[in-house]
């Protein structure tokens, strides 16, 4: 007889998500561990895959990947891991012998996977890791760290993937378009950081309150952000732009509100169909700029978010807006659609 081990979010199509029962508990092969879930934030790309689908999901699917949660089973030959031991997860998962995985960098694999697309995920009461994940040790330990917060690692883990070009003695002040969770994940981490100087710009309504909220006194519209940044920068511009907006208007200035010599991060990608900007080329020469992008994570970055959460735990408490459960799911997405949350974490 099948019983009820909890409920899971399972994609099946655009504006498809079922709230269903696990009947059992997953079991694991040779090689692979067994998570108990304690908690699982909803990711950007969730959200998207909610309203819009996604071509790398091959349904159904449980959805999830921003998780934590203790490992209650080890497969035959697992010796890296070991039962009762508290994780979050790199969940994007190289081949392993690539060039890019090869040089630590698995985000960028071609043959990448990733838990919740390929494989089920984490808005359940259990995940199963895969094989290639465990043996390329994408676990990470969070040790005692609040369930709720180590659920923000993997997030984290791609501002601190951005954060990470560029150099900690550059970084004296930082100017952030756009202001989603990614957006303020990147404002909370430049500050604990140790960033002084860090203004933030967003269009007027929750996010702009909320920011204010979080103690980002600098905190400006695109209409004034033109006629302030050099005032705010002693006419300088900024050490490091960071748009984490999809907004082609917004990517194509970015370089202006720059210093000499300094960085510009393109964190959010466009939409298909408007992705080409025009830039001005002789900002970028003269000033010798360095334009990059990033994309996802690797394993040291979601190392590098749970150091940081660790000092301060509660610096980044704010950011979670709401915990829900997981058949509250679609009540969750109701409260992203009208701009009311930031992060909303899930638990069992």
């Amino acid at each position: 007889m099948s019983k009820d081990v909890g409920k899971c979010v399972n994609y099946y199509a655009p504006m498809d998500v079922r709230i269903e029962t696990m009947t059992e508990i997953p079991s694991i092969s040779e090689g692979e561990v067994l998570v108990k879930i304690e908690s699982c934030a909803i990711c950007g790309t969730d959200i998207k895959s909610f309203r819009n689908g996604n071509p790398r999901i091959k349904p159904p699917q449980i959805m999830g990947h921003e998780f934590c949660g203790e490992i209650i089973g080890i497969g035959e030959g697992v010796t890296n891991y070991k039962t009762g031991q508290r994780v979050t997860m790199a969940t994007t998962i190289g081949c392993g012998q690539c060039v890019y995985c090869n040089n630590g960098k698995t985000n960028l694999c071609r043959s990448a996977e990733a838990v919740g697309f390929h494989y089920p995920g984490a808005m359940a009461p259990y995940v199963v890791i895969p094989d290639k994940a465990v043996r390329q040790n994408h676990l990470v330990d969070v040790g005692d760290l609040d369930a709720i917060i180590a659920s923000l690692s993997e997030p984290m883990s791609c501002a601190m993937n951005d954060i990470s070009k560029v150099p900690d003695e550059e970084l004296k002040s930082a100017l952030v378009i756009g202001l989603g969770p990614l957006g303020m994940l990147h404002a909370v981490c430049l500050r604990e950081k140790g960033v002084k100087n860090i203004v933030c710009v967003a269009n007027p309504g929750k996010r702009y309150e909320m920011a204010k909220q979080l103690g980002f006194d600098n905190v400006y519209t695109p209409a004034e952000i033109d006629g302030k940044y050099l005032e705010l920068t002693n006419g300088e511009g900024f050490d490091l732009v960071i748009i984490t907006a999809p907004s082609n208007e917004a990517q194509g200035k970015a370089p202006m509100y720059a210093r000499k010599g300094g960085y510009v991060s393109y964190f959010a990608s466009l939409p298909v169909g408007d992705e080409i900007l025009s830039v001005n080329s002789r900002i970028v020469h003269y000033n010798e700029l360095i334009l990059y992008g990033t994309s996802d994570s690797a394993v040291k970055h979601v190392q590098a978010a749970v150091d940081l959460l660790r000092k301060n735990p509660e610096g980044f408490r704010p950011l979670i807006t709401h915990i829900m459960h997981f058949e509250d799911f679609h009540k969750a997405m109701e409260e992203i659609k009208v701009g009311n949350a930031v992060k909303i974490v899930l638990v069992p």
